[in-house]
């Protein structure tokens, strides 16, 4: 499992880096759009309810720069909740061109709230993206699963992809 994290983080890197190359390029007329319109699912394949959904963002796009805001408060309010095949809609404050991360909790079947990355032996994907890059708005899908071996509820997969999928 572990080369495929690294895989997806190296080609999630060598994305960015070529993605920021149209992005940061603004004819002198065009206004650089500060919001980005997200659509967040939780994959059908999903065996958890999200709970919680936390996000910072991290600078350009073709930076590793340390965060550049803490992380945000749960932008599920009021008991709301992500269930397998639902998802929200909401807008960040993100530049075009810069990428924000996010973290997850989820209800573990019991009623009781795990935070995904704050679980002993954690070995799932983390740098979650959601990328402001090509178009205002944004697909960004995960399944979140147990994972045998390290004995965690985990990031088994994710996407993030421009434009909004119906």
């Amino acid at each position: 499992m572990n080369y495929l994290k690294y895989f997806a983080f190296a080609l999630l890197a060598a994305v960015m880096v070529l993605g920021s190359f149209s992005c940061d390029k603004n004819d002198e007329n065009e206004i650089k759009k500060d919001t980005l319109y997200v659509k967040f699912i939780n994959d059908p394949e999903s065996q958890y309810t999200i709970t919680t959904l936390q996000i910072r963002n991290r600078g350009p796009v073709d930076s590793q720069l340390q965060p550049t805001e803490p992380w945000s408060e749960n932008i599920l309010k009021n008991g709301q909740r992500i269930a397998p095949g639902q998802h929200i809609y909401f807008t960040l404050d993100l530049p075009s061109g810069h990428w924000a991360e996010y973290r997850l909790g989820v209800d573990n079947g019991s009623g009781v709230e795990v935070m995904l990355y704050d679980q002993p032996n954690y070995d799932g994907f983390t740098n979650l993206p959601i990328t402001h890059w090509a178009t205002d708005n944004r697909t960004v899908t995960v399944t979140i699963t147990y994972d045998n071996y390290s004995q965690t509820i985990t990031v088994s997969g994710w996407s993030d992809m421009a434009g909004i999928e119906e």
